[in-house]
C-alpha cells in the first residue's frame, strides 16, 4: 500500500519535484523487501513457492526490477511503476471477501469467454445484416463491416445507440421502422440476454465458491478438534470411565457424527498431497489409534481370562452338584445295604 501511495505521488509533478529523494529511497526499500520476501518464501518451501501463481508473478516483477536498471533496453521507470502498481492485486488477495470475488471471476473466465464468443458471433451476424440492409442508406454507421461492428458495440453499451437510430429516422418512415425492428431484436438478444448470462455465470461461480469455502472451514474445524482432543468430552459422550488410561481417537469422530446425523469414517483422499499441518494432525491420530489397539488387546486378554475362570468355576460347581446328587440317589436306592454297612 505504501508502494502504491508513493507511485501515485510521483504522478503529481509538484510532489515528484519536492520529494524525489524520499520517493527514490522508498522505492529502493520496497525493492529490498520484495527480494527478501522471495527468499523467505523459498526458505518456507521452495517447490511450494512455484505452485502459487501470485508467487510466480511477484518473482518476475522482482527479477525485472533488479535486472531492468542494468539493461538499457529495459530501464524504463514507467514500466517499473506499472509493475509495482500491479502488485496491488495481491493485496486484494489478503482480504477474504475481495480474494473470494477475484477467485470467482478467474474461475468463471472460461464460461465468460464462451458467452463473449457467442456475443461476437451474434454481432457478426447482425453487422452483416446491417451492411446488407442499411449499408447504402446509413453509410456512416453501416457502410462496411468495421463500422457496423463498432455501431453494434455502441448499442451493447446502451450509451449512444439513440444517436445511431436518429440517422435512421432521417431516411424516411420505412427505414425508421426497419431500423427499430433491427435494433429491438439485437438489443434484446445481444444486450439483455447476454448480460443476464454473464451475471448468472458469475453468481453460480460465487455460489460454488461459497459452498467450497464452507466445506473448507468445516475441514479446518475438524482438523482443529483432531489436534486438540478432549478426553473428558469423549468419556462423557461415549460413556467411558475417565480413569481408564485410554487415548481415544479424537473427539472429531463424535462431533462429525452429531453434525451429519450419521457415523462417518475419518478419511483422507490423498496422502501425497497432504499439507504439513494436516500431516501433523494426522500423526497423533494414528498414534492414539495404535495406543487404543494396544489397550484393547490387553483388556480383551483380561476379559478372556476372567471368562475362562468363571466358566471353570461354573463347571466345577456343576460337577460337585452332580456328584452329590448321585450319592444321594444311590443312598435312597440301597437303604438296606446302607443300613448293614452302618
Amino acid at each position: 500500500m505504501v508502494n502504491a501511495v508513493v507511485i501515485a505521488s510521483q504522478a503529481i509533478p509538484r510532489f515528484r519535484a519536492i520529494y524525489f529523494l524520499l520517493s527514490t529511497a522508498i522505492n529502493n526499500v520496497v525493492l529490498v523487501v520484495l527480494f527478501f520476501e522471495v527468499l523467505l518464501n523459498w526458505y518456507r518451501g521452495f517447490w511450494l513457492y512455484w505452485k502459487d501463481g501470485w508467487n510466480i508473478f511477484n518473482f518476475f516483477i522482482m527479477v525485472y526490477l533488479l535486472i531492468g536498471p542494468l539493461i538499457p533496453q529495459l530501464n524504463d521507470q514507467k514500466i517499473f511503476h506499472i509493475l509495482r502498481v500491479m502488485r496491488l492485486l495481491q493485496v486484494c488477495m489478503l482480504v477474504k471477501g475481495l480474494a473470494r470475488m477475484i477467485r470467482v471471476i478467474f474461475k468463471a473466465i472460461p464460461n465468460l469467454l464462451n458467452i463473449m464468443f457467442l456475443l461476437f458471433i451474434l454481432m457478426l451476424v447482425f453487422s452483416m445484416l446491417g451492411v446488407i440492409l442499411f449499408g447504402n442508406i446509413v453509410p456512416a454507421h453501416f457502410g462496411n463491416l468495421g463500422k457496423a461492428l463498432y455501431s453494434l458495440f455502441v448499442c451493447i453499451t446502451q450509451d449512444g445507440w439513440l444517436n445511431i437510430y436518429q440517422a435512421f429516422e432521417k431516411e424516411g418512415h420505412a427505414v425508421k421502422i426497419g431500423g427499430a425492428i433491427y435494433f429491438l431484436i439485437f438489443l434484446t438478444g445481444g444486450t439483455f440476454i447476454c448480460a443476464n448470462l454473464l451475471v448468472a455465470v458469475v453468481m453460480s461461480s460465487l455460489e460454488e465458491s461459497l459452498i467450497a469455502h464452507e466445506k473448507e472451514e468445516e475441514k479446518e474445524r475438524v482438523a482443529s478438534l483432531a489436534a486438540q482432543p478432549s478426553l473428558e468430552l469423549v468419556s462423557r459422550d461415549v460413556g467411558m470411565d475417565s480413569e481408564l488410561s485410554l487415548t481415544h481417537p479424537k473427539a472429531v469422530m463424535w462431533d462429525k457424527a452429531s453434525v451429519h446425523n450419521f457415523q462417518e469414517p475419518f478419511t483422507y483422499n490423498s496422502l501425497v498431497n497432504m499439507r504439513k499441518k494436516a500431516f501433523d494432525d494426522f500423526c497423533p491420530l494414528l498414534q492414539s489409534i495404535q495406543e487404543n489397539l494396544r489397550h484393547y488387546k490387553e483388556i480383551r486378554e483380561e476379559l478372556n481370562t476372567i471368562v475362562e475362570e468363571v466358566r471353570s468355576i461354573e463347571f466345577n460347581h456343576a460337577q460337585e452338584q452332580d456328584l452329590i446328587l448321585r450319592n444321594l440317589l444311590n443312598s435312597l436306592d440301597n437303604p438296606q445295604s446302607s443300613h448293614r454297612q452302618t
